[in-house]
């Protein structure tokens, strides 16, 4: 494989053409090698503080032969993402994991205190989910690359947490829940597993079958998260949302086995978005499963674990292939998902891994996949994916403490 290496953004005249791709970073082409460089591209980089690009060829003043690295027939007609998309998507990126970072300091230090002092303000939750609200407000569509993040430095249950929250904002924007009543179910969510962190970890971290006495520890957490926060005094519909938060709509779930529509929305909707999210996290004992293959599973169980309504609003969020999906297009070429459309879930952004003749290749670009060709046919199963080279990036990988 070609080494690349970085370009000085400023040493590159309009006119050049290089042998090989042109790269913004590692997700975003540029320019295939039968482009020229243009005045308007130059300036762009600047304008957006790019200092540099990178290739694996060489500049030269006259367009690459046919047969040149990258010249792709098979990617004839595809339209790369654009360099203000991509440095719109980083910017994105680093918001999201930036809100992930905040909220989960302040979660585990919300714990500790908890457990070390007996303390649960609830205006400080309130004040800080303020800021988490206002994000998934702003960036609705955005925020559910929150699953794609992965600390193992920090407690399963404080990252699990945070994403259950964050999608469940989502949701409840979706549904066009008021401010007061999004901090209430932003609080529910954050704190529906207060009462697991007094158990031992290895409870809620083990692989191995669980004793009856163990079995019966995990299902009284919820009453445990209630009485705890009534003896805090929080807000009824808080309570309830934590009490049921684990309560399945055909009356299986659990602690107290209630059904439909007895159970609180609050709780509908952090059951929904815990499910999705437990699926989708990296377990000790398991890889994380792939976003598709969980929406499809539960899907299978509305009207039975869960609301359908709520359901159907975070396959909505999500899309039918969640960031991360490996997929097949109808060219037979393969890649994996790294954005989703807003206008059509159906039609993800991808990063190809494979070219239509089934060679890999580490640096295809990024493609809008509703053109004819290139729509996603199917989504490529965990065994299958072992085939298909994992060089892209999917979402921000959040850093250590």
């Amino acid at each position: 494989m070609p080494e690349m290496k970085k370009i000085d953004a400023t040493t590159i005249e309009p006119g050049q053409y290089f042998t090989a791709p042109l790269y913004l970073d590692e997700r975003y082409i540029l320019l295939s090698p039968e482009t020229p460089i243009s005045g308007e591209l130059k300036e762009r980089l600047v304008k957006w503080g790019f200092t540099s690009v990178e290739t694996s060829g060489e500049a030269t003043a006259t367009a690459p032969s046919a047969g040149a690295e990258g010249d792709g027939q098979s990617l004839t007609g595809v339209a790369a993402v654009t360099l203000d998309e991509g440095i719109q998507d980083s910017a994105i990126r680093e918001e999201i994991d930036a809100m992930f970072t905040k909220l989960a300091d302040f979660t585990e230090k919300l714990f500790t205190t908890y457990v070390s002092k007996g303390e649960l303000p609830y205006d400080r939750i309130t004040d800080a989910l303020k800021e988490t609200v206002e994000t998934v407000r702003t960036r609705r569509h955005h925020v559910v690359r929150i699953t794609d993040v992965h600390d193992p430095t920090r407690n399963y249950i404080v990252v699990h947490t945070v994403k259950s929250t964050v999608l469940s904002l989502a949701v409840g924007h979706v549904l066009k829940l008021p401010p007061h009543r999004l901090l209430e179910l932003g609080t529910a969510a954050l704190l529906h597993e207060i009462g697991m962190i007094r158990l031992p970890s290895k409870l809620y971290m083990s692989e191995s079958t669980l004793s009856d006495a163990e079995r019966k520890a995990i299902t009284a957490h919820p009453v445990l998260g209630f009485r705890i926060l009534r003896g805090f005094s929080y807000p009824m519909a808080i309570c309830l949302g934590v009490l049921e938060s684990h309560e399945r709509v055909d009356g299986k779930g659990y602690p107290r086995a209630v059904t439909g529509e007895r159970i609180s929305l609050y709780a509908k909707i952090i059951f929904v978005c815990d499910s999705y999210s437990a699926q989708v996290s990296r377990r000790p004992y398991r890889e994380a499963r792939d976003g598709h293959s969980s929406l499809m599973e539960m899907l299978k169980e509305r009207r039975t674990a869960y609301d359908e309504q709520i359901l159907r609003v975070l396959v909505q969020l999500i899309s039918v292939y969640p960031v991360g999906t490996y997929v097949e297009l109808e060219n037979g070429a393969q890649g994996i998902v790294v954005d989703t459309d807003d206008d059509d879930p159906r039609s993800p952004i991808v990063r190809l891994l494979k070219d239509n003749s089934g060679a890999p290749a580490d640096k295809l670009p990024t493609i809008r996949t509703t053109q004819s060709g290139y729509r996603v046919v199917r989504a490529i199963a965990p065994p299958e994916q072992r085939q298909v080279p994992d060089t892209a990036e999917t979402g921000p990988e959040a850093s250590s403490q």
